[in-house]
């Protein structure tokens, strides 16, 4: 395990900070106030094109009834955003409503897309399930939000910790306190071990009604049907953040003997202030790079709690994030 703890690099997920093994893969997602961010990296020269090709695309699809298929494009903040206002699908209600905003920042595309509604456009007011709504026109607050989430939001490689409060995520930053819904995940694969995950969580919407540790009763049913058993559990005191962990071993979804090594913090406390933070470490099973059977898990069950004692107590609020 020397040479995968030994370079141990700070990496900013979510709010908070984690040391990894330096040559991962990276994967992740967000969402904030129910609107999904999908970030790619790309030259600027690319993302005109395809944000060109994309306009003209919309520009000339018609819908199946009388009404426009695309009601509104543009810049947000500058020739590198764009977005548009479209009704989705061809054959779509003429109230249905998609907002598209992407913008291109150092070195990434960043893509926010919702759905919506407008019934009074063409005026659909005297149906009476619109009758019943008591927003019949909700895109004027939608833009509203996707516009100021675009004009925040700002792209970042992995290895940039940001100084100032906001939210980190797999090629992005959005500055601001801690306040909106923010529901995130990033998912780290060791480059010459592909079997091996781990998985940082934070949700600022979710308060189970148990911690981790009082599952026990469902986690021992899962382990037995999994031919597993428990390594360790127990309270971790990790800086600024008390958490609980379990550590399993069994049969993995790729049918061979690994480990699922899992930690669960703020379980029933979640909020802006207090996200629930959930660390995952797995050998032995799919994620997204693994594709192939394999025949065992690269590491034993020595290694893998050796990994996860490097990486999980580093797991910290970062500085200023909220």
């Amino acid at each position: 395990m020397n040479e995968l703890t030994a370079n141990l690099a700070p990496r900013c997920v979510g709010r908070y900070l984690i040391d990894m093994p330096a040559d991962v893969f990276v994967f992740g997602g967000i969402t904030v106030d129910r609107v999904p961010i999908e970030v790619t990296a790309m030259p600027e020269d690319q993302f005109q094109r395809e944000a060109a090709s994309r306009e003209a695309a919309l520009k000339g699809t018609r819908s199946a009834d009388a009404y426009p298929f695309l009601y509104a494009s543009g810049e947000v903040s500058g020739a590198a955003t764009r977005y548009f206002i479209h009704r989705g699908e061809v054959h779509t209600d003429p109230g249905g409503r998609v907002i598209e905003a992407y913008k291109w920042d150092r070195g990434f595309q960043i893509k926010m897309r919702v759905e919506g509604w407008d019934y009074t456009n063409p005026d659909q007011t005297d149906d009476s399930l619109v009758q019943k709504m008591t927003v019949k026109n909700n895109i004027p607050a939608l833009r509203a939000l996707v516009f100021d989430l675009l004009k925040r939001v700002r792209g970042r490689p992995e290895s940039e910790i940001p100084s100032e409060p906001g939210v980190c995520f797999f090629g992005g930053f959005l500055p601001g306190k801690a306040g909106a819904t923010e529901n995130l995940w990033t998912q780290f694969v060791l480059h010459d071990k592909i079997d091996v995950r781990v998985v940082l969580e934070t949700n600022s919407d979710i308060r189970e009604p148990t911690t981790l540790l009082q599952r026990g009763d469902s986690i021992n049913a899962a382990l037995k049907e999994s031919e597993g058993r428990t390594i360790r559990k127990g309270p971790v005191d990790l800086p600024g953040l008390p958490a609980e962990e379990w550590l399993m071993a069994g049969i993995t979804t790729r049918d061979v003997p690994g480990h699922h090594l899992a930690l669960e913090a703020n379980s029933r406390i979640g909020s802006a202030q207090t996200p629930l933070v959930i660390l995952e470490l797995d050998t032995g099973s799919h994620n997204k790079v693994l594709r192939d059977p394999i025949e065992k898990a690269s590491l034993t069950e020595g290694e893998a709690v050796a990994l996860w004692d490097a990486v999980s107590r580093t797991l910290r609020p970062r500085p200023n994030g909220f």
